[in-house]
C-alpha cells in the first residue's frame, strides 16, 4: 500500500510539473515574440527620402561644389553607396547602427581615370569622408545631410526633383554618344523632349521622328512614334536607326548623370545621350 501511494504521488508531482511547464510555453513564445518586436524596430532605420534615392553632392566640410560630377545612391538592399567621385565610378558597403539612419562606412573602391588637378583633389576629399565612418544622415525637405558623431556637417547633398529633372531635360538637344554599350561618334542622332506638350522628337540616323511620351517617376514610356521614309545608304546607320526607334517602343526606365541622358531597359544601358 506504501509503495501505491508513493507511485501516485509520483504522478501528481509529474502531472503538476507538466502542466507548469506547459504553462511556461505561452510566456517563453511571448518573450521571444517580443525579442523579434525589438530587433525589427531596431532594424527599421530607412528613413524615406534617403535610401535608394539619387543625390547630387552641393557641399563638401563646409564648402560649396558646383556641377553634377558627385551624386550618390544609398542602397538598402545591398548596403552600399554608389555613385561618382569627380573623375571615377565608386562604391563602398556600410553597415547599419543602432540609432536611425546612422551608418558605418568600410574603406570606398572605384575605378583610376585621371582628371584635372582640381577634381582629383576634391574627389579625394570626398573619398575621404566616406572612408571608415560613422555618419549620422538626416533629410530636410530635399536636402540630405551627412555630420560625424559630433554634430559637424561633413557632406550635403541636394534630391533632385522631378520637375526639376525633366525641365532640364527639356533645355537640351541631347546627342546619342553611347548605344547597347557601343561609345562613338554616331552623327546626327539626337532626341529632344517638349516638357510642355509632352512630345518627343529628334534624329534615328537617316530619318526624323517625333511622338509623345508619358513621365512616370524614374520611368518614361512612348507612345504614337512615327518617322518619315528615307531610304539608308548605310547599313551601320540603318540598324541603328532600328535599335533606336525599338527601344522607343519600350518603357524605359532614364537618370541623369553627369550631364548625361541614360536609357535603360530591364537594367541594361541601352543609350546613353550627352549633351
Amino acid at each position: 500500500m506504501k509503495h501505491i501511494c508513493s507511485l501516485i504521488a509520483v504522478l501528481f508531482l509529474s502531472t503538476i510539473s507538466y502542466g507548469v511547464e506547459n504553462a511556461k510555453m505561452p510566456i517563453e513564445n511571448l518573450n521571444i515574440a517580443d525579442v523579434n518586436l525589438k530587433n525589427i524596430l531596431k532594424s527599421s532605420i530607412i528613413e524615406d527620402g534617403i535610401y535608394d534615392t539619387k543625390m547630387i553632392l552641393t557641399r563638401l566640410n563646409g564648402k560649396p561644389v558646383s556641377g553634377t560630377g558627385f551624386y550618390i545612391t544609398i542602397s538598402s538592399g545591398s548596403s552600399t553607396i554608389q555613385g561618382k567621385s569627380g573623375c571615377n565610378n565608386f562604391s563602398v558597403n556600410y553597415k547599419n547602427l543602432a540609432k536611425k539612419n546612422r551608418i558605418e562606412t568600410s574603406s570606398p573602391i572605384g575605378t583610376m581615370m585621371a582628371c584635372d588637378e582640381k577634381k582629383m583633389g576634391l574627389e579625394q576629399e570626398f573619398m575621404s569622408s566616406m572612408n571608415n565612418k560613422m555618419l549620422k544622415i538626416s533629410r530636410k525637405k530635399n536636402i540630405v545631410i551627412f555630420k560625424d558623431l559630433r554634430a559637424k556637417s561633413i557632406m550635403e547633398f541636394t534630391v533632385p526633383t522631378q520637375n526639376g529633372i525633366w525641365s532640364f531635360i527639356g533645355k537640351q538637344n541631347w546627342k546619342l554618344i553611347q548605344l547597347e554599350g557601343v561609345g562613338k561618334d554616331y552623327g546626327p542622332v539626337s532626341i529632344k523632349f517638349d516638357i510642355a506638350a509632352n512630345k518627343v522628337s529628334g534624329n534615328s540616323g537617316c530619318n526624323s521622328f517625333f511622338g509623345t511620351y508619358a513621365a512616370e517617376g524614374d520611368f518614361v514610356s512612348f507612345s504614337k512614334i512615327g518617322a518619315t521614309r528615307m531610304v539608308c545608304s548605310d547599313d551601320q546607320v540603318s540598324l541603328t536607326e532600328q535599335k533606336i526607334l525599338g527601344y522607343l517602343n519600350h518603357k524605359l526606365r532614364f537618370d541623369v548623370a553627369d550631364q548625361t541622358l541614360n536609357f535603360y531597359l530591364e537594367d541594361m544601358l541601352v543609350m546613353m545621350f550627352a549633351l
